[in-house]
């Protein structure tokens, strides 16, 4: 996988700029790592002994005039002595800081960015313009920006998708940048950006439908740039007015203009054109990438017939460099579909003895299926194994084989049976499963009581036995800390809940067992249904001493991040958050995670407004954090702020 590990990547030289060491580290990526573990296993500062509320704290902030949605990267090195921080920002600036001094080394302005009256439900975000996780290229020294601009500055009715190849120390650009524009290859008329699809009202002509780009981007192992879009607006409207989900694949030798390679795109739809839906957002993860193959998880849409609408799904794909100067390719190699949005509950669901089962849509085509999101959050893949995760809105957690997915057969060919149900109950895997059989039997929920007529399509258990008062339990994140070649723990922080544990085993149909969980409870504030998105996570540690396993964490070493919506719901409205590090794997008595330290328990939680989907990064004794910024005296969302953290002398 070129310089790209599936660990955190590591510099030894590169071009005489970025000079590293055994005990540094660059976070080039979202999650750190192609597979999406959230794991830096090359962490030599920060440790149990010494992350505590006495030697641990807050060390500086840097102030942002635009809201940020995208993680921070770092560059270890990149600032002279010190670390590079590259921060993107939704008016479509790319700003690079020094990690130590705070300073601002460049700030790039890519276009100007759209009104998002369009883009955004909530009215929270006044512009649009980089919402996705940019990704660093080591072998080129290149950075991948995806931005949305408008084809007029003046003119907010059209607008496009842009790449940018840029230079990560300075933010010159290296090419010109490459307009996303063209026709899907399934030959299923699926137009990325479709200059028919337009609408006129009183008059005014403007584009019917955008995609919408909040999962980070990634690089394959054969010089592929992947980026993966979700749909804006989730309804069937009708022929080109249809949103869609895409992913969209350059050949990175033609982005930076090397003769022989096309600047065009490959572009995979995951519906039909008559189809709509199945957005790849993944919570802004990005998609999992090893060698030449892709894995993407959709979100809801049309998903009844077979191998063509592929919402709700698990998507794999690989990706064929230009050659001769083709455009390269995208070609679907697999797919695991788990949700029907289009059926009813009843038989033939996961399996067909079982008509009250938890995986099985219940929406009709003109809506927004039953918004379960199998595609919530990014797939992981377990590293050295055929283990491939996903997290979704139903709280549970799918273990899947990436050389078998399964296709349509939704229960036979999982991993283990049954799947995890994650963020609901510690426990009993088995017992488990049957608890939220039974919470699942009434679904859609009646409007009644504290659940109100417009819940009624999210996933709610409504039945006598429903957990923590009703509310939703949505998985946002999953991090993985590998034990040795066999095993790991797998973190997950659903929504309304607790931090849990678990420990996973890389055999098939070994099913996880459950280990400890934290003490605090994401949106502990909020009647049903809760708030989002829970806790998103980072792990970090010293490496392990299994040989063969470069991979692997020092368990002794190993500490778990994570930021969570302490008050509120961060989704519709914004969320008071707070850090917390818990030591990753000691039990306390009654299955408690031990606790390192937490930024407070004020009415910001410490911290303050938390960045919708941005989870901590950890690189070289810092630890970097993003949330919203407030207008003073206000509760007015004017741009975002870093918060640094670190030991304090």
């Amino acid at each position: 996988m070129q310089l790209r590990s599936t660990v955190f990547v590591l510099f030894a030289a590169l071009a005489g700029v970025w000079a590293g060491s055994a005990s540094a580290v660059s976070i080039l990526e979202r999650a750190g790592n192609s597979f999406r573990t959230a794991a830096n296993n090359q962490e030599f500062v920060l440790n149990k002994q010494n992350v505590n509320a006495d030697q641990f704290g807050l060390l500086r902030t840097h102030d942002f005039d635009a809201k940020v949605e995208a993680q921070p990267l770092v560059i270890q090195g990149g600032a002279g002595a010190d670390d590079l921080i590259i921060v993107a920002t939704m008016k479509n600036q790319v700003i690079g800081i020094s990690a130590r001094t705070n300073q601002r080394l460049y700030e790039v302005d890519l276009g100007r960015e759209a009104d998002s009256a369009d883009m955004d439900v909530w009215g929270h975000t006044p512009t649009w313009g980089i919402a996705a996780t940019p990704v660093v290229d080591p072998a080129t020294n290149t950075l991948y920006v995806a931005a949305l601009v408008r084809k007029n500055a003046n003119d907010n009715r059209f607008r496009d998708y842009k790449v940018f190849a840029l230079n990560p120390m300075n933010g010159m650009q290296k090419a010109p940048p490459v307009r996303i524009f063209g026709q899907s290859q399934e030959g299923n008329g699926c137009w990325f950006n479709d200059a028919d699809a337009v609408f006129t009202e009183n008059g005014r002509t403007e584009q019917y439908v955008y995609p919408k780009l909040r999962a980070g981007l990634a690089l394959t192992g054969n010089n592929g740039l992947v980026l993966a879009f979700a749909a804006n607006g989730e309804m069937f409207q009708g022929g080109r007015k249809n949103p869609h989900g895409f992913v969209v694949a350059y050949d990175t030798r033609g982005l930076l203009g090397q003769a022989g390679f096309s600047r065009e795109p490959g572009i995979f739809c995951a519906t039909s054109f008559g189809g709509w839906g199945a957005g790849i957002w993944q919570a802004g993860g990005a998609p999992v990438t090893e060698g030449d193959m892709i894995y993407v998880a959709t979100s809801n849409g049309t998903s009844n017939n077979g191998g063509v609408d592929l919402a709700e799904s698990m998507v794999k794909l690989s990706f064929v460099p230009s050659s001769g100067g083709s455009r390269p390719l995208l070609q679907k190699i697999d797919w695991y579909k788990a949700f029907l949005d289009e059926r009813t509950s009843g038989p033939g669901c996961l399996w067909q003895d079982n008509a009250a089962e938890v995986s099985c849509g219940r929406a009709g085509v003109d809506k927004a299926g039953s918004d379960w999101d199998f595609g919530s959050t990014s797939p992981m893949l377990v590293p050295g194994s055929s283990m491939l995760l996903q997290g979704t809105k139903d709280g549970i957690i799918y273990a899947l084989n990436k050389n078998d997915l399964g296709q349509n057969d939704r229960f036979n060919k999982l991993m283990f049976r049954p799947p995890l149900v994650a963020s609901y109950f510690g426990g009993d895997v088995n017992e488990n499963w049957a608890r939220a059989n039974k919470l699942n039997a009434s679904i859609p929920c009646p409007g009644s009581g504290d659940v109100d007529d417009g819940t009624r399509n999210w996933f709610l258990p409504c039945s006598d036995l429903r957990p923590e008062n009703n509310r939703m339990h949505h998985i946002h994140a999953l991090a993985f800390a590998k034990r040795d070649a066999g095993r790991g723990i797998v973190y997950v922080w659903g929504e309304n809940a607790q931090l849990k544990s678990y420990n996973f085993f890389t055999q098939p149909d070994k099913l996880p067992t459950f280990r400890a969980q934290g003490t605090e409870i994401a949106s502990d504030n909020l009647r049903s249904p809760g708030g989002m998105p829970g806790g998103l996570l980072a792990v970090s540690g010293r490496p392990g001493s299994v040989p063969g396993q470069p991979d692997a964490l020092d368990f002794d070493s190993a500490i778990v991040w994570g930021v969570y919506a302490k008050y509120g719901d961060g989704n519709k409205s914004f969320a008071d958050s707070q850090l917390i590090a818990y030591d990753a794997a000691t039990i306390l008595p009654g299955g408690k995670l031990r606790r390192l330290f937490r930024t407070g328990d004020d009415h910001r939680g410490g911290l303050g407004l938390m960045g919708k989907m941005i989870p901590p990064v950890v690189a070289n004794g810092r630890v970097y954090v993003m949330i919203y910024r407030l207008e003073p005296g206000t509760d007015r969302v004017i741009g975002s702020q870093l918060k640094v953290y670190g030991l304090k002398s």
